[in-house]
């Protein structure tokens, strides 16, 4: 697929030194669809708790979604909601081998980057869920940290906070020197608001949000917007 790339203004690239992934639908394609067997878990699981047919259950959980940022927040502040209940139903049960497996391609690509440059989880999704998710694509060693729904709270993207927590994570206070890939532009709003450097996941045109300072199809790509950041060299 042709890549797609779009910039705003001018980014220092040489300045880099923190990149923080979304998990969900960016380490990994949409395409492969997990996030359809994710989204069907969910309104399995709200069906049971509130009684209601599934195919009811959409109105409700896209109120809660666009009331409080997440599903599960709806759920706990509405139905007392446990959240280990939720998540390991939802993200505990889920088959993976059918949408992903070892991906060769990232794992040299994140080994790759320079030695000094931070690289970062940062999802909504809770850590168990993430750790999985890496080892099956078989990145798990490429990681400095996980910033995860469990540590955020009420705080997860696109909450301000979030992005503050993120660069604790990476032990920085310099915004600008963080890049941020996430497929969902809202999460990226709030990150440019941050003063980071924003890149779009997934789309097949450039985003036209003054926000999102790039857009690639695929994760692989980013190494041609900033190859600046990488080994000329294995280390």
């Amino acid at each position: 697929m042709t890549q797609e790339v779009t910039t705003k203004q001018a980014i220092d690239h040489n300045k880099i030194h923190t990149l923080l992934f979304d998990l969900d639908n960016t380490l990994y394609p949409k395409s492969c669809g997990l996030s359809a067997q994710v989204s069907k878990r969910i309104t399995q699981y709200m069906s049971n708790i509130l009684q209601l047919p599934e195919e009811e259950v959409d109105k409700v959980r896209n109120h809660y979604y666009k009331t409080y940022g997440l599903t599960l927040k709806g759920l706990m502040q509405h139905h007392d909601v446990d959240i280990n209940n939720y998540l390991d139903y939802v993200h505990g049960g889920l088959d993976l081998k059918p949408h992903i497996g070892k991906d060769e391609k990232l794992h040299t690509l994140l080994d790759s980057i320079r030695k000094d440059i931070k690289k970062i989880i940062f999802t909504n999704s809770d850590l168990a869920h993430s750790n999985r998710i890496c080892k099956v694509l078989g990145i798990d060693d490429q990681f400095d940290a996980t910033l995860d729904y469990l540590e955020m709270r009420d705080f997860t993207k696109p909450h301000p906070v979030s992005y503050k927590m993120a660069m604790e994570k990476a032990g920085t206070t310099d915004a600008a020197g963080c890049v941020f890939f996430d497929d969902v532009v809202e999460n990226l709003v709030e990150a440019k608001k941050a003063g980071i450097i924003t890149v779009l996941v997934g789309a097949t045109t450039p985003c036209d949000d003054p926000h999102v300072d790039y857009t690639i199809n695929e994760i692989y790509e980013f190494q041609s917007i900033f190859p600046e950041i990488f080994s000329s060299t294995k280390q």
